[in-house]
């Protein structure tokens, strides 16, 4: 489907929200677009990175989103309109220097694009990103659907340049990964050559010098509240006024309107769309809520429209009643679902929507018995949780793992039970280390992914390494960012578009950060790994300091990959059911290529999902597992 990125002429395609985005893109002349792959963000620089070269765009899987924003922010500096992708968890990292661009405005269009996760899907928070657009003072708007979010890019990016601001785009998961009908617009494939200033007042952002420059912020902020009066930032649907009005945004205007067409109240009940966000037109604002009695604000997540709408009635004295997330009607956590809209419509409306009376997405889901998520058969992750585990248990001790973001945190689920924490990028190492020294007598070990460990685990272990953490850093290297895709990492020897690149190796880091103990083990043999951890372990208790290991094996699935390529599978182990007692080690393991007969008392395996990994001969202590053939 990427072919269609660079399709010419009047044409309709269906396309996924990402997908649609990253056509936007090129239709708005983005020269230069980086990104950190976060779900569900992640296809939007994924497809970009198969059309790079034809398109004649730079595109950059980054270290981290703060890296990937300084880069874009740099490019639209020197006159080149840029893009930088990432989900809203890591738009939380780059409010630092979006402050300070914020100030300084930029040379070419600028656009953020951060996909929030309100459910939350895949994510460990559910922050609603609009707010950082405010805190920092930069617009912000918001898509309702996938064709939407197209032209929004080319709109964004034409403002961005007009009023030389950085432009917060913001869209939710549901138009990420859902699918519509998308009209191509005219390709705008510029090649501006860049040319950086030299403008120290204005670059050279020491306190002085900021306190020239916000002023000149807050008037781009005044020139934009005005363009954001017009269409396409705010449209107007139903009759010019009645008694119940809607202001509504994002993918909850979709439900509205849909809620109105079934109860025949598209003509009854004014609606007023507002795209731009921030700064709230104000204007258009005040006159719809002239025009009604009362009034429904429909958003996800925070009441970032709704109390601004209170403001505007309270200091206009307009008395309309303003129902949402402040009166209890609405709620704010959670992804909205047409039931969820139609209800409270219903209830305020007094009608009944008859999508109620349908069997929900909810209801189903409670008669699904719940399947755990589980690493993938033959995932090297497995082995390296055992091989800690083991250690401990040959240690008599009960240790304490701090886990990271990335696709080894399925290892937190049962059977395996193999960490105590998930919390943040880079997360593990730092509390790990703040652990031990806070006074925790038992070992310690921070499990950290190798794109992770680049991301947000190299400051965290110059701190261990500096306060003398006595911690075991476990660095799971398989070569990708698998939990979004296969993004390559800074190990994985290719860059986004799959030209060769520097392949950088944790281990490398670690003697670089004069670590006295590093190891570089396969997490497929468990017993040397298991020697490894006890003697990293009893290395960092004796010398004070971290002792790193890296377990090094690819990503199967990558490996898999390349087999069909050439024709082949890997040979699967089976379970002689004679040699089995039935004593389930091997179903600890949590691989989903086992299964279980309860009634024969036998273990077996799917031969179809089976890698051929070993892990569970190494754990069968009757030696009843072997491979097939």
């Amino acid at each position: 489907m990427a072919a269609i990125l660079l399709e010419e002429g009047e044409k309709v395609a269906l396309m996924m929200g990402n997908e649609a985005i990253a056509r936007g893109a090129l239709e708005a002349g983005a020269q230069f677009v980086t990104a950190y792959p976060g779900t569900p963000s992640s296809e939007v620089l994924a497809n970009l990175s198969r059309v790079a070269s034809k398109a004649g765009i730079y595109v950059e899987w980054s270290t981290n989103e703060k890296v990937a924003f300084e880069a874009a922010y740099s490019a639209a500096l020197a006159g080149l309109r840029s893009m930088t992708v990432m989900k809203h968890l890591g738009a939380h990292w780059i409010l630092d220097p979006l402050a300070v661009a914020a100030i300084t405005g930029v040379d070419a269009g600028l656009v953020i694009v951060s996909a929030d996760d309100p459910h939350p899907h895949s994510s460990q928070s559910s922050v609603d990103t609009r707010f950082h657009g405010r805190i920092v003072n930069i617009p912000v708007v918001e898509p309702s659907d996938p064709a939407e979010a197209k032209d929004l890019i080319v709109w964004a990016m034409d403002l961005s340049e007009d009023m030389k601001t950085p432009v917060l785009f913001r869209y939710t998961a549901a138009v990420a990964h859902s699918k519509a009908p998308v009209r191509l617009g005219p390709l705008r494939l510029e090649k501006r050559k860049p040319n950086f200033p030299k403008d120290h007042p204005r670059l050279v952002s020491i306190a002085p010098h900021a306190r020239a420059n916000i002023p000149k912020l807050f008037e781009r902020l005044e020139r934009v509240e005005k363009v954001f009066e017009d269409e396409p930032f705010v449209q107007r649907f139903g009759p010019d006024s009645g008694v119940w009005g809607l202001i509504t945004t994002g993918v909850p205007h979709n439900y509205a309107m849909d809620v109105l067409a079934a109860e025949g109240l598209l003509e009854k009940v004014p609606v007023l769309k507002l795209i731009g966000q921030y700064p709230i037109p104000e204007e258009p604002v005040l006159d719809f809520l002239r025009s009604v009695d009362k009034v429904v604000v429909l958003e996800e997540l925070e009441p970032f429209l709704e109390d601004q709408v209170i403001r505007i009635a309270e200091l206009n004295g307009v008395g309309v009643e303003v129902y949402g997330k402040n009166t209890g009607h609405l709620p704010r956590y959670g992804e909205y679902s047409p039931e969820l809209v139609g209800r409270v419509l219903s209830d305020l409306f007094d009608v009944n929507y008859p999508a109620l009376t349908l069997t929900t997405l909810d209801e189903v889901s409670s008669s699904v018995g719940r399947r755990i998520p589980q690493m993938c058969a033959g995932c090297p992750h497995r082995g390296s949780y055992l091989s800690i585990k083991a250690a401990f248990a040959r240690l008599g001790v009960d240790g304490l793992v701090f886990g990271d973001r990335g696709c080894y945190n399925q290892g937190s689920n049962p059977p395996l039970d193999a960490i105590d924490t998930c919390i943040a990028m880079g997360s593990s190492i730092a509390m790990a280390a703040a652990a031990k020294k806070a006074g925790e007598t038992r070992p310690v070990v921070a499990v950290i992914g190798d794109s992770t460990f680049f991301h947000g685990g190299l400051p965290a272990l110059v701190n261990a390494v500096v306060n003398r953490a006595p911690i075991v850093v476990a660095v799971f290297d398989n070569r990708w960012t698998c939990m979004t895709g296969h993004q390559p990492s800074p190990t994985s020897g290719v860059n986004a578009i799959g030209d060769q690149a520097p392949v950088l190796k944790p281990e490398d880091v670690a003697k670089a950060f004069q670590i006295p103990f590093v190891r570089v083990l396969s997490p497929y043999n468990l017993k040397a790994a298991e020697e490894a951890v006890v003697e990293a372990i009893r290395s960092a208790e004796s010398s004070g300091l971290p002792a790193v290991l890296v377990f090094r094996a690819e990503c199967t699935l990558q490996v898999l990959r390349r087999l069909r390529k050439k024709g082949l599978r890997p040979r699967p182990m089976t379970v002689n059911p004679s040699a089995c007692v039935g004593c389930k080690e091997c179903i600890k393991t949590g691989c989903p290529a086992l299964g279980f007969d309860e009634e024969l008392n036998k273990a077996f395996i799917y031969g179809g999902k089976c890698t051929g990994c070993t892990i569970c001969a190494q754990v069968c202590p009757t030696g009843a597992i072997v491979r097939e053939g």
